[in-house]
C-alpha cells in the first residue's frame, strides 16, 4: 500500500474534498483522485460517501487513517533516532587551514580510534564564523586563534599551543638569503585566506608595525597544501605557522627565510560550548599531549594573539 495515498486519504479526511486536500497537500486533484482510487482497490467496503460538494468518510477510511497515522508516526521517530545515533556519533570540529593540518591526526586518533561507528567532521573558516557556528551548536569545538577583541559568550577557552610564523620561499629564491623584511618590499607573496573576520593578518602586521608599506600579496589560497605546491613552482613567498606544515613533497624545497625581525606569533585556543553534553576529555588530553611535544616556541605570545 503506497505511504503517500495514505497521506492523501487523511489530507481529505482533515479539509473534507479532494480540490481542499491537494491545496493543503501542495498537489493536483487529479493526484488526490489517482491515489483515492489507487487506494480503494485495497478495501471491500467504500471509503467516503458523497455529501454535496464534500465528501464523509466511513468507518473503513477512518481506521485506515488512524492506524496509518500511528505507523507513520513510528517511522518519523525512527529517522529521529537515527539521525540522533548519526549526530552523537560524529564529532563536528571547526578548525582553522593550519589547525586542520596539525591536529587532524591527533583527532581522529583520540575520537575515532577503536570507535568503528564514529565519525569525524571538520570543517574549515575564519574563526569569526567558525565561533559563530559554534555558539549556535552547529559545531562541538573550535581550534583557532582568538579573534581580536574577543569576549566570550557561552564558550569555554583553554589555551593549546603556541605558533612562531616564518617567512619561506623555494630554495632557489633569488631573495633566499634576505636577512630582513625591508629587503623583501619588492616581493609578491602567495598568502592562505584571506581571513574575513578572524584575527590580524600576521604579515601585514609585521610590516606595518615597522611603517613599511604593506607586502603585494599575489595569490589567496584555499590551504597550506596548494601554498606550498605554488610557492615551490614560483617566485612567490609564503608564510607558515610552523614547519609541521612542511609536507613531503615541499621538504628540501621550501626553506625558511632567516630574517632578523620576528613575525608576531600568536596562541592557538580551544573552544567549547560551557554547557556541552558531550563526553570530550580523551580529545582535549590528546590534543594537549600533541601540543606539549611539539609546540615548544621560545618567548611570549604575540600580545595582538595573531
Amino acid at each position: 500500500m503506497n505511504l503517500r495515498f495514505l497521506q492523501y486519504l487523511r489530507l481529505v479526511i482533515e479539509h473534507g474534498s479532494f480540490a481542499a486536500a491537494a491545496r493543503a497537500g501542495g498537489v493536483s486533484q487529479p493526484a488526490i483522485s489517482h491515489g483515492m482510487k489507487q487506494l480503494q482497490r485495497q478495501f471491500d467496503a467504500p471509503l467516503f460517501v458523497p455529501s454535496g460538494r464534500s465528501v464523509l468518510p466511513t468507518e473503513a477510511a477512518l481506521q485506515a487513517a488512524l492506524k496509518s497515522m500511528d505507523f507513520a508516526e513510528r517511522i518519523d521517530a525512527l529517522s529521529a533516532t537515527s539521525a540522533s545515533s548519526h549526530h552523537r556519533d560524529t564529532l563536528r570540529v571547526g578548525v582553522t587551514p593550519s589547525a586542520a593540518l596539525v591536529c587532524g591526526p591527533s583527532l581522529y586518533a583520540a575520537w575515532c580510534h577503536g570507535h568503528p561507528r564514529r565519525r569525524l567532521d571538520m570543517s574549515s573558516a575564519d574563526e569569526g564564523r567558525l565561533l559563530v557556528r559554534l555558539q549556535a551548536g552547529e559545531l562541538d569545538l573550535v581550534i583557532s586563534p582568538k579573534p581580536r577583541g574577543y569576549v566570550s559568550a557561552g564558550l569555554a577557552t583553554r589555551p593549546l599551543y603556541q605558533l612562531a610564523p616564518q617567512v619561506y620561499a623555494h630554495r632557489a629564491h633569488p631573495l633566499v638569503k634576505a636577512q630582513s623584511l625591508a629587503e623583501l618590499q619588492a616581493a609578491s607573496w602567495a598568502i592562505v585566506g584571506p581571513s574575513v573576520s578572524g584575527p590580524v593578518d600576521v604579515l601585514h602586521e609585521a610590516f606595518a608595525v615597522r611603517r613599511m608599506r604593506p607586502p603585494r600579496v599575489a595569490v589567496s589560497c584555499p590551504d597550506y597544501a596548494s601554498l606550498l605546491h605554488l610557492m615551490t613552482d614560483s617566485d612567490l613567498l609564503g608564510v607558515l605557522p610552523h614547519p609541521a606544515l612542511l609536507d613531503n613533497a615541499a621538504k628540501g624545497q621550501i626553506v625558511p627565510l632567516r630574517l632578523r625581525e620576528a613575525l608576531p606569533r600568536y596562541e592557538m585556543h580551544l573552544f567549547t560550548p560551557i554547557q556541552s553534553r558531550r563526553v570530550l576529555g580523551p580529545v582535549f588530553a590528546r590534543l594537549k599531549q600533541q601540543a606539549d611535544l611539539s609546540f615548544k616556541a621560545p618567548g611570549p605570545a604575540h600580545s595582538g594573539e595573531r
